[in-house]
């Protein structure tokens, strides 16, 4: 309810989807029931369908999601320049600077950053920077697996999970995976908060991977 009240007040489907994708992925590991995804993913379908009719914002987003090339004003919207730039890309890309980000428009430094670096390094950059995420979340949940207490292990997944939910949101939007939802691309993308979140985040998690590997203190023997 709290993520669809996000999406009703500020129109803002990536944080709404953020939210409630961290929601479920904790629900699910502190109850372990393949249900609450199942769920979840019904809920949410359903709700973003309910609003995008009484939002006129978050339905262009879904209709610029189907109709990716679908011209305004003579020029393709900004999920066609990027479905163009990966194309043109190909496999090893067009080599650094020599890509064409400034037709992507305003959002070509932000979420759609992802875009140029498919045009500029090719297939094979983007698998090499997916990589890279996954790793990254990859070792915040053998952080989880590590901590000691109940509390750390969530707090890790949580903290993994928005992580990888970020970079998933990001390029499935620009991809035309999923519906554009204007988030950034974690540690790439310009942005001062949102740098300076996933900093935050990263610095939480090696706190609690230095007290989960912590040697346990030895208790002295108390004189007789």
């Amino acid at each position: 309810m709290l993520s669809l009240l996000i999406l009703v007040f500020e129109t803002d489907l990536g944080t709404s989807l953020l939210f409630f994708g961290i929601f479920v992925v904790m629900l699910y590991v502190a109850t372990e029931r393949t249900s609450w995804i199942l769920f979840g993913l019904l809920m949410a379908g359903l709700g973003f369908w309910a609003v995008s009719g009484a939002e006129r914002h978050v339905a262009s987003r879904i209709d610029a999601w189907l109709h990716p090339l679908a011209s305004a004003g003579g020029e393709v919207g900004q999920i066609g320049q990027s479905l163009f730039a990966f194309g043109a890309g190909g496999v090893v890309g067009t080599g650094l600077g020599r890509g064409h980000s400034w037709l992507i428009g305003f959002a070509a430094k932000s979420d759609f950053i992802l875009g140029t670096i498919g045009e500029e390094l090719g297939l094979a950059g983007l698998m090499a920077l997916f990589l890279l995420y996954a790793l990254l979340s990859e070792r915040g949940l053998r952080t989880a697996m590590a901590a000691r207490d109940p509390f750390g292990k969530l707090l890790a997944v949580g903290l993994s999970g928005a992580f990888a939910l970020q970079v998933f949101i990001v390029a499935g939007g620009v991809t035309g995976t999923i519906p554009l939802t204007g988030m950034t691309l974690p540690f790439i993308a310009q942005g001062g908060s949102s740098v300076i979140t996933n900093w935050a985040l990263v610095a939480v998690l090696l706190k609690i991977s230095d007290v989960a590997r912590r040697p346990a203190p030895v208790l002295a023997e108390a004189p007789v």
